[in-house]
């Protein structure tokens, strides 16, 4: 039996009932109007700097790589594959089915990659370089600086767990395309010359993709039966974003009451739309991960996923997009612009 380690024993003692520090705590419920909003925002922001030290992951040891590996678990879980219910998923080969769920825990790190260094990381020097107008930048260099060092962690964190499962599924040779999130964004500043609103574009998907982590590794975080590396990684991870939420949700706010009107029409229109991009089910990088591991029958699994996805109204989750905006502090007359769109 491998011995508990810290890790494991600070997560079980979480997962008895122990309340969350003054850091995760839920403002929402003593939200004002105007300069009350802005100062709880300022608040939240200096009491996560001050906790930084003791709070973050990058300050303490990291998860133990040999954990004891059972090839008989699953990487991941079944009902995260966007194709889990697809009848030729279903009457595949076990070993293929295992495959792909380690496929899965890999793509679900890659992408994780891919939000911390191609979205949040240069949203951060953005901010750290004074390149937002309106945004005091020398306030709140330490905030943006340490959570810049937690998306650098985080790189490091899944790079190395993901380097278990490659080496011990075999997996070293798989190769994964460009994610449709990030995509999506380079596409949309591609249209647009002027520099400010790429950058505002940069740090909109940086705020929604941070706000919307933490439910994103939620799930995996919880899952007992899966590799216990996997499950605490995932958790490691999460506990930092659970810091984040309200971290990015603050900035957003102190930006966005630093712009001007026409930058702040632009701002709330860009957050409009990552929220669609985060959820994509990269049926893509499915494609290309499928054919590398020779899965039977994966054209057309994926090409029957994309036909339901192209049958169904793809929407914006307005509910989440619309606490956002509160939290933001928007003017209800830019919200109802933004929501109707």
């Amino acid at each position: 039996m491998t011995p508990v380690s810290p890790i494991e024993l600070d997560i079980a003692f979480q997962a008895k009932g122990a309340t969350d520090p003054a850091w995760h705590r839920d403002d929402s419920a003593h939200e004002g109007d105007g300069k009350d909003d802005l100062q709880r925002d300022r608040d939240r922001i200096d009491r996560l700097t001050d906790s930084w030290s003791t709070r973050a992951n990058v300050r303490k040891s990291g998860p133990d790589l040999t954990l004891d590996f059972d090839p008989r678990k699953p990487d991941f879980l079944t009902e995260l594959l966007p194709f889990h219910d697809h009848p030729l998923y279903q009457k595949a080969p076990e070993e293929f089915k295992q495959a792909a769920l380690s496929c899965g825990w890999i793509a679900y790190n890659e992408k994780t990659v891919a939000i911390e260094s191609k979205i949040v990381s240069p949203a951060c020097m953005h901010l750290i370089d004074g390149d937002v107008a309106g945004f005091p930048r020398h306030r709140y260099r330490s905030s943006v600086a340490q959570a810049l060092t937690d998306e650098a962690f985080h790189v490091l964190l899944v790079v190395q767990a993901t380097g278990v499962t490659r080496q011990r599924r075999r997996l070293n040779e798989l190769v994964l395309p460009s994610f449709e999130l990030v995509g999506s964004m380079q596409q949309l500043q591609e249209t647009h010359s002027e520099s400010w609103k790429k950058i505002l574009i940069q740090l909109a998907t940086a705020v929604v993709s941070e706000v919307m982590v933490s439910e994103y590794l939620s799930r995996l975080s919880n899952a007992f039966d899966i590799q216990p590396l996997n499950r605490i990684t995932t958790e490691i991870h999460r506990r930092d974003e659970s810091a984040h939420n309200g971290l990015f949700k603050s900035l957003g706010a102190v930006i966005y009451h630093g712009l001007n009107a026409r930058e702040r029409e632009f701002f709330v229109g860009a957050l409009s739309q990552p929220s669609m991009w985060f959820a994509s089910p990269e049926l893509d990088v499915w494609e290309a991960m499928l054919n590398q591991i020779g899965f039977p029958n994966a054209e057309r699994i994926i090409a029957d996923c994309r036909a339901q996805r192209r049958g169904k109204e793809i929407h914006l989750d307005l509910s989440t997009l619309e606490t956002l905006f509160a939290d933001l502090g928007v003017e209800n007359s830019l919200r109802e612009r933004a929501l109707s769109v």
